[in-house]
């Protein structure tokens, strides 16, 4: 299986020193018994109208015939960082999810809570809407805000990190929290 992430630094682990981030070690805990090929490519600031600007072209360049393709999304803070408006995030993901669908088995991500209390407060409207839009699109999707704020670990990462990346105990949370949704086995196969 061939798996791509696509999203913003908290795809790409910023703040991790280990350089896995969430994405890492997802696929090492797939790789026990799976032939996983794994490629993280989040990108610091990229809102949903970069990622769309880019995913196809990266991810066309990592298929191989006869593989399962999965293309795993996750957007959303890097948006409310930059005021990027709701209805655009949201069109753009709409657009991009459908053509992603297309090219493989298709998963999101959900934002992941900041420490300003008005942005996780943005955060988690916008997190709302992408859920919503992944049901209509029959796209699974995971949240994550909620889960990881009640996280014993998650909150204490990010306050010793950044306050919007986490340290490396935050990103296994989050992993964790990821592999043991219904919709991540079932997505990855592990049922």
């Amino acid at each position: 299986m061939i798996i791509c992430y696509f999203g913003d630094s908290i795809t790409l682990g910023y703040g991790d020193p280990a350089g896995l981030g969430w994405p890492g070690r997802v696929s090492g805990a797939l790789a026990a018994g799976h032939d996983v090929t794994s490629y993280n490519l989040g990108v610091r600031q990229d809102t949903t109208p970069k990622i769309a600007a880019r995913w196809k072209t990266e991810a066309g360049l990592r298929t191989i015939e006869g593989m399962d393709f999965k293309l795993v999304f996750s957007f959303g803070v890097a948006d409310v960082a930059n005021d990027v408006d709701e209805g655009d995030t949201l069109e753009t993901a709409r657009t991009m999810l459908t053509e992603a669908m297309a090219m493989g088995d298709v998963l999101v991500v959900g934002p992941t809570p900041v420490m300003d209390e008005a942005k996780c407060a943005r955060v988690a409207e916008l997190s709302e809407a992408i859920g919503a839009l992944c049901e209509d699109l029959a796209v699974p999707f995971i949240p994550t805000l909620v889960p990881m704020l009640e996280d014993p670990v998650y909150p204490v990462a990010l306050a010793d990190g950044d306050t919007v990346h986490p340290t490396a105990s935050g990103y296994a949370a989050l992993a964790r929290h990821i592999l043991n949704t219904e919709q991540a086995n079932e997505f990855f196969g592990l049922k």
